[in-house]
């Protein structure tokens, strides 16, 4: 059994170890050594480097005598890799994606990616699928969205610490994400979206002691934890300082989970998850295609890298 892992970063290697020691052969593919040549047959190869090669002259019989590997003889691909910030990125995407279509299990699915990764999509494809989200509103203009802003229930004296949240339609870590109680302020935040060409998804602040991040491995949930935000923070993200306390998932949230899972087209996730109190349910506040596990491990005890060792050898014999 042979499967090929795309990283994220260097913790990714626990994956590395848990299906060594299951007796599969794993390789790290490293995103700057993939080729592909479309002849009379279509192929894409891996160069299997040993080091980093910062010039590549001095290196020239390396190259020449390199073993190249052939992408499509791997079971399966383990796509952790998620950023696609150049043409590069795009390049390693177009990749998987022609390997997916050659018939290749790719794990997360490129179009799973692509949607979680756009919180504007994937809000539409949460709400297809029925599952409650917070109240959002998103527009390339501006002025729309502040207008929204401007008519919102804030001014009402028992709303009066009704706070606005906006969030890029791409980031991560909590990054780009800003909450404020000062509608002026609203509209200072959108200026600088628009000033860097970014738009502004603004959704209706949900008052809470923290949110819920449940980690999904195909049908399964695995557990969950806690996020709560520091001293100081109003974001409960792990990145931003939060802390991280174990819970017992109920069969609720394990359905929404797996509902919102499937909905973008993922098959590992991370969803998040806040406890609408005014509302009485549950809402989705994202769902996450390529999460870390550092400190879920840490509070949960649960070992996730064998949980998805695990699932992925199940995938390849599928």
């Amino acid at each position: 059994m042979k499967i090929a892992i795309i990283p994220k970063d260097e913790r990714d290697n626990g994956f590395v170890r848990a299906l060594r020691s299951k007796g599969v052969e794993v390789t790290i593919i490293a995103q700057n050594f993939i080729s592909a040549k479309f002849d009379d047959e279509l192929k894409w190869t891996y160069f299997n480097k040993k080091r980093n090669f910062t010039y590549v002259a001095q290196h020239i019989e390396k190259y020449r005598k390199g073993k190249e590997i052939d992408i499509i003889d791997y079971d399966l691909m383990f796509l952790r890799y998620n950023e696609i910030l150049n043409e590069k990125d795009k390049f390693i995407f177009d990749t998987i994606e022609m390997l997916e279509n050659e018939g290749m299990n790719v794990i997360n699915p490129t179009d799973g990616i692509r949607i979680s990764k756009d919180k504007y999509l994937g809000y539409y494809y949460l709400r297809k699928a029925g599952i409650s989200i917070p109240e959002t509103y998103v527009s390339n203009d501006e002025m729309h969205t502040y207008f929204q802003i401007l008519n919102s229930k804030g001014e009402n004296k028992k709303n009066k610490n009704d706070r606005f949240v906006f969030k890029p339609m791409s980031g991560k870590g909590g990054i780009g994400i800003v909450i404020t109680k000062e509608k002026s302020t609203a509209g200072d935040i959108l200026s600088m979206f628009a000033l860097n060409n970014k738009v502004a998804i603004f959704q209706k602040f949900i008052k809470n002691k923290g949110d819920m991040r449940i980690i999904v491995v195909g049908d399964e949930v695995i557990g969950g934890i806690w996020r709560i935000a520091g001293r100081g923070i109003n974001k409960n993200g792990i990145s931003t300082g939060g802390k991280a306390v174990a819970f017992k998932v109920s069969d609720e949230l394990k359905e929404i989970s797996v509902k919102a899972t499937k909905a973008l087209k993922c098959k590992i996730s991370g969803v998040d998850i806040i406890k609408d109190k005014e509302n009485n349910g549950y809402r989705v506040l994202e769902v996450n295609c390529s999460p870390a596990f550092d400190r879920f491990q840490k509070a949960t005890k649960i070992d996730v890298y064998k949980k998805v060792s695990d699932y992925l050898i199940k995938e390849c014999k599928r």
